[in-house]
């Protein structure tokens, strides 16, 4: 069996594809992204460390779930969970395309760019306009935050590939 360029063989019987890759990269990443945000936050405010799943349970839920004053359930917990990790699949499947023909250093690096353009986007385009509720998590940490996941996202994907090919 012949490896394309976005598919990889592991041993004589599987592969691992870039597709593959990237959302395994997303969801590891979305994970880190998520403590790095409630760690944070359970840090910086008294007992806040449910706002930015309250935040993101709001993108389909409505403003009434964003905090404050609104209450931290077991129903926004899972909303925020599936929003969460759908959107990090996908951002992961993205810069699965940005650097798996790159090497390790550089394709870290432009996973990180790649997070930094995300932060970019969804909260200096869309989040202003269609999520106002983001506004307070504008924060420094938030920036921090979106360069690790891009370049977790990376560094997973690229791991994954040259895992892959021996």
């Amino acid at each position: 069996m012949q490896p394309s360029e976005t598919q990889v063989a592991v041993g004589a019987a599987s592969t691992i594809s870039e597709p593959v890759a990237g959302v395994i990269g997303g969801v590891v990443a979305g994970a880190a992204y998520l403590v790095a945000q409630v760690t944070f936050t359970a840090a910086s405010h008294a007992g806040g460390a449910a706002e930015p799943l309250q935040r993101i349970a709001a993108i389909l839920m409505g403003p009434d779930a964003a905090p404050p004053p609104s209450d931290f359930n077991f129903t926004v917990l899972g909303m925020a969970l599936i929003i969460h990790f759908a959107l990090a699949m996908a951002f992961g499947r993205l810069v699965s395309v940005l650097v798996w023909q790159r090497r390790t250093g550089p394709g870290v690096l432009v996973g990180a760019l790649a997070g930094l353009a995300l932060y970019a986007v969804n909260f200096g385009l869309i989040a202003p306009q269609a999520f106002p509720w983001f506004g307070d998590a504008l924060r420094g940490v938030t920036i921090a935050d979106h360069v690790l996941f891009g370049a977790i996202a990376a560094a997973v994907c690229l791991t994954l590939r040259r895992t892959a090919s021996r």
